[in-house]
């Protein structure tokens, strides 16, 4: 606790100096450009000759630190051993040696005294350190410690854009040459796009369309090729950057987080449960099989390698026997050898807290496997085969919970209120060109100029993505008293009957006031929580820094977006062009018990819990089996209200 508060205390430093009216001082744009520029071409040696020279040294004065602890004298006396895992190595967060010298740097940040020891160590890290352990301890360091969480990391995508982009695209960037390109421009497939301009224009904020973006990106030659199109059903879900830095931000958001771990693995299962209810949408909409998923053993167009699907499918298979022999025996052994009762006291949470983990690091193993999208968590939901496995894991939770779950909800069912009637306006998508900033590819020297960092062009791949139209809702709610009322909104395929192996995407949740008579309630799309829209490039970002830094920009600390916001125009699945897709609204009134409270893991920070509206579980009712829909009390009746729905996906 005492560390705590004297971090707080070193943070109020660079709090004072960006809260000020919103806009940002030169003192933090220092730090945001030292942190572009560090970051810059992360998977190639360092180039930047200011930096490199401030980073020779690691900073070893114990003094220096907050607290010195065991992790950091591992981290260094590995690197006095030389036995730093090497560049070129596949650095794996889930193989144990290779978490433990993440850690061990994390640390080394994380409890450094100022900033000046914290700048010489960043730099040193960028000249000594594995790219990948880099950026996951800086990562951590920008979400975990407060004083820093003000600062702009550049988005996962644009730092490795490699991960991200077909291997076609990836090749050309590699080998591009400005001075051959400008020779024969009009031959090549990237071309320069003349006037300015990226897509989308429409940022919040109108930054795109500003004055103040001209004269920040007057000086830098924008560059942009093209996508080849995409064949696949699924691809315009499974390969977009938002879905799956998303998941990535999530994750990482989790990760080293001690405090509130009931409610984070309550809430990562939620969120499990979200994705694969998202993901089997997407499916049902492209008629493929979606109830019960099956094994594909292939991630993208790439096998899945063996000794993956081996150690995943063990380490399932374990779980479900383990919750099996609890749900049989209504006991459970824990890991110190002891035996309880599950049905005793709120045991079945201790259980559950036995055999549910949530945070990706508990997955360790003990040898470094090849690389392979599935155990990379920047690209893991690319994989068919990760919502396959997540199936399985959510069956055993929904399982646990549906058999030691104390069955209070009815409590909950409100009386004396009847949704009388949903009107929605029509759900329209369509195919959206958007230019994702991949300069990070470029050959590193296209940015010195005699030793000195410059942004002279960028790259841009222009791709074409699922988008929405911005859609409402309304609802006719009679009530005979005045009443505080939770309404939740879920989407869901237009099968009848039974219910249990059936995606339940939760769209919208919001509190209101229910008055006697007729209550109409109006929603826009652009009102549902814990989502996030577009936000700048890289390029833009640095580019908006220097401007400020020269006193013609006044800086927003909210120019970027929420990391850990689910991606806005991803909230439909793809509708149908000839036929439209028919889908189900389910709206859940729920009693509104006063313990809402809202926290911050839109910006990935958990340490003081997650947001919710009551004591209810995350996702209810669905966060355990139900019976069919005529007859689960928690989604028949007047509190509740099903619409036939359906989406329409305009072709350009």
């Amino acid at each position: 606790m005492r560390l705590w508060v004297f971090l707080s205390l070193l943070g109020l430093n660079i709090h004072l100096e960006v809260l000020a009216n919103g806009i940002a001082n030169r003192y933090f744009l220092e730090k945001q450009r030292f942190l572009l520029e560090i970051l810059h071409h992360v998977h190639e040696p360092l180039m930047n000759e200011q930096w490199r020279s401030l980073g020779k040294q690691l900073v070893t004065d114990k003094e220096q630190y907050v607290v010195y602890n065991e992790h950091m004298s591992d981290f260094y006396r590995d690197f006095s051993l030389g036995k730093l895992l090497h560049r070129n190595v596949y650095y794996n967060p889930l193989y144990a040696d290779h978490f433990r010298q993440m850690l061990g740097l994390y640390h080394y940040f994380y409890n450094a005294r100022d900033w000046y020891t914290l700048w010489q160590n960043i730099s040193w890290a960028r000249v000594h350190v594995h790219p990948g352990i880099f950026v996951q301890a800086l990562t951590q360091l920008i979400l975990k410690r407060e004083d820093y969480q003000a600062l702009i990391m550049p988005k996962i995508y644009e730092l490795w854009p490699e991960s991200y982009h077909d291997d076609l695209t990836v090749g050309k960037a590699r080998n591009f040459n400005f001075a051959s390109w400008i020779r024969y421009e009009n031959i090549s497939d990237i071309q320069e796009v003349r006037p300015q301009k990226l897509e989308p224009l429409n940022l919040e904020g109108d930054l795109r369309g500003s004055i103040e973006w001209f004269q920040a990106m007057a000086d830098v030659n924008i560059l942009r090729m093209n996508q080849a199109k995409r064949r696949n059903k699924l691809e315009h879900l499974l390969e977009d950057i938002d879905w799956q830095s998303y998941w990535y931000n999530l994750n990482m958001g989790v990760v080293l987080t001690g405090e509130k771990s009931d409610d984070l693995r309550e809430w990562s299962y939620y969120q499990l449960g979200q994705i694969l209810a998202r993901f089997k949408l997407e499916c049902y909409g492209q008629k493929l099989t979606y109830k019960r998923l099956t094994k594909k053993h292939y991630c993208g167009k790439r096998e899945e390698p063996a000794k993956t699907a081996q150690f995943i499918v063990k380490a399932i298979s374990e779980l479900e026997a383990k919750v099996g022999d609890a749900i049989s025996f209504r006991s459970i052994q824990l890991t110190n050898g002891s035996r309880i009762n599950l049905q005793e006291n709120n045991n079945w949470l201790i259980g559950l807290q036995e055999l549910f983990l949530y945070d990706w690091t508990q997955f360790a193993v003990d040898k470094s496997m090849q690389p392979n999208l599935l155990l990379d968590i920047r690209t893991i939901v690319r994989c068919e085969d990760f919502y396959y496995y997540a199936e399985r894991l959510l069956d055993s939770y929904r399982w646990y919970r549906q058999v030691f779950q104390p069955n209070n909800q009815k409590a909950f069912i409100p009386s004396d209120l009847r949704i009388d009637d949903v009107q929605i306006t029509p759900l329209i998508t369509y195919e959206q060109p958007v230019d994702v900033d991949i300069s990070n590819i470029l050959p590193a020297k296209h940015f010195y100029l005699a030793g000195q960092f410059v942004w002279p062009l960028t790259l841009q791949h222009r791709q074409f993505r699922l988008q929405h139209k911005d859609f409402s809702y309304n609802l006719q709610v009679t009530s005979n008293k005045t009443q505080s009322t939770i309404f939740r909104v879920f989407l869901t395929t237009s099968e009848r009957g039974n219910i249990q192996r059936e995606p339940f995407y939760q769209l919208d949740s919001f509190l209101t006031v229910i008055y006697p008579g007729l209550n109409r309630i109006a929603r826009e799309s652009k009102q549902f929580a814990g989502l996030a829209g577009d936000h700048i490039s890289y390029t833009e970002l640095y580019q908006f820094v220097k401007l400020a830094e020269r006193e013609e920009f006044d800086f927003p600390l909210n120019i970027s977006t929420p990391n850990c916001g689910f991606p806005r125009r991803l909230i439909l699945p793809r509708g149908g062009t000839a036929n439209p897709l028919k889908l189900r609204l389910l709206i859940v009134a729920t009693v509104y018990d006063f313990k809402a409270r809202r926290e911050n893991e839109l910006n990935c920070d958990f340490s003081r819990g997650v947001s919710r509206w009551d004591e209810l579980p995350l996702g209810y009712p669905f966060e355990r089996f139900l019976e069919d829909d005529t007859q689960a009390v928690e989604i028949s009746g007047d509190h509740v209200y099903w619409k036939d729905v359906h989406i329409l996906h305009e072709s350009p």
